[in-house]
């Protein structure tokens, strides 16, 4: 590894002059190292080396030519002008978007499920306070008599229910993530669709993830949900994958974490 900083030298015009991959490194001839579409990694590798699927292109730098090598079969050049990576710093695929809102809607199942067994009794209760209402404008109208006063969102159900629920919902969610992550590093969501969660830039991490990280990523997912004014975080946490450059959502840029899809 040779000591060029991350992110030295600056950046080419428009931040994007290349897509990821590898190509010479310009503080030693003799290697080559990992541009991930943004910047300079600290990811090197001998100059000889040509790993099945990797690619060569036009340098970042006009100043750097590309090496003279023979590209493997199957080799496609990346697209000019692309703005994300396709694989960490060292290599490992980074999760599709689609991947990503799978494994986010089966752990929304999987997390009401459990919300809705342990506060059942608060559902019950709705339940019976919605029937009860409904046959007492029945019995009105049958009687002739004044219907009862339409129902509030109080009336349904309690503050201390409502309190209840709140407090279920984000304690499960916050438990559910947080003890997958650090034990799996994934979900089951993620599980079921092949992907885990590493450091940035570090694929072939074995795991587990840090506490530091773990917390972060699960606080900035989960807790949002305790009002429908905050979702509006969790709505452009979900979308902020599609133009990030390297796929990151939110939680992900604040616990420094991607999204892999190894298989």
């Amino acid at each position: 590894m040779s000591d060029i900083p991350v992110g030295s030298p600056p950046a080419p015009p428009g931040r994007h002059a290349a897509p990821s991959g590898w190509y010479p490194d310009p503080a030693n001839s003799t290697q080559e190292r990992y541009w991930d579409g943004w910047q300079w990694s600290r990811n090197t590798r001998p100059i000889e080396q040509v790993l099945p699927g990797a690619g060569y292109g036009q340098a970042p730098y006009a100043s750097y030519p590309a090496p003279n090598v023979t590209r493997p079969v199957g080799y496609a050049r990346p697209r000019m002008g692309s703005m994300q990576a396709t694989m960490t710093a060292d290599g490992v695929p980074l999760a599709s978007w689609w991947w990503r809102v799978l494994a986010v809607l089966i752990d929304n199942l999987i997390t009401t499920a459990i919300v809705t067994v342990i506060t059942f009794p608060v559902w019950r209760s709705v339940y019976e306070t919605m029937v009860n209402y409904f046959n007492a404008v029945i019995d009105a109208q049958r009687s002739g008599i004044a219907p009862p006063p339409p129902m509030n969102a109080m009336d349904i159900i309690s503050g201390s229910n409502q309190l209840i629920l709140t407090v279920v919902t984000l304690g499960v969610g916050m438990l559910y993530h947080v003890a997958f992550l650090r034990w799996k590093s994934a979900t089951p969501g993620k599980l079921l669709c092949g992907l885990r969660v590493v450091p940035v830039d570090h694929g072939h991490d074995p795991g587990p993830l840090a506490w530091n990280s773990i917390l972060v990523r699960a606080a900035i997912w989960v807790l949002p949900g305790i009002s429908t004014f905050l979702s509006f975080i969790t709505v452009v946490d979900v979308l902020f994958p599609l133009w990030h450059p390297k796929r990151q959502a939110l939680h992900d840029i604040a616990a420094k974490t991607q999204v892999v899809r190894p298989r």
